[in-house]
């Protein structure tokens, strides 16, 4: 099992590079060094709740959302997951949803 610190390191790296910020453009806005932010996202250091805060609106989220690593399971647990929501939507629900899909593979 992977510890909580490595899980949060991995996700503030995943949404550092979707935000296209380098470790020390990110280092600048929070106040830490680059050698730091590297530590947090190795899963080394566990940056303490006031940094959590500057990261999380950094990134424009909740702190909650920092730790939210739902998306990272196995891909057989996601997809158990999903056929469970469609079992469980309605009609109207599973449109929605195939018209998001298709957008989603349009954007490609």
């Amino acid at each position: 099992m992977t510890s909580c610190k490595k899980q949060l390191g991995k996700r503030i790296k995943e949404l550092r590079k979707r935000n296209h910020f380098t470790q020390e453009q990110l280092s600048e806005l929070i106040g830490l060094e680059p050698n730091h932010i590297s530590k947090i996202e190795s899963g080394v250091h566990f940056p303490q709740s006031e940094k959590l805060d500057l990261i999380a609106k950094t990134f424009n989220i909740s702190v909650m959302e920092l730790f939210n690593y739902e998306h990272k399971q196995p891909i057989e647990q996601i997809k158990q997951k999903i056929t469970e929501w469609l079992n469980n939507a309605s009609k109207s629900e599973i449109e929605y949803i195939y018209k998001t899909i298709l957008n989603i593979k349009d954007l490609r």
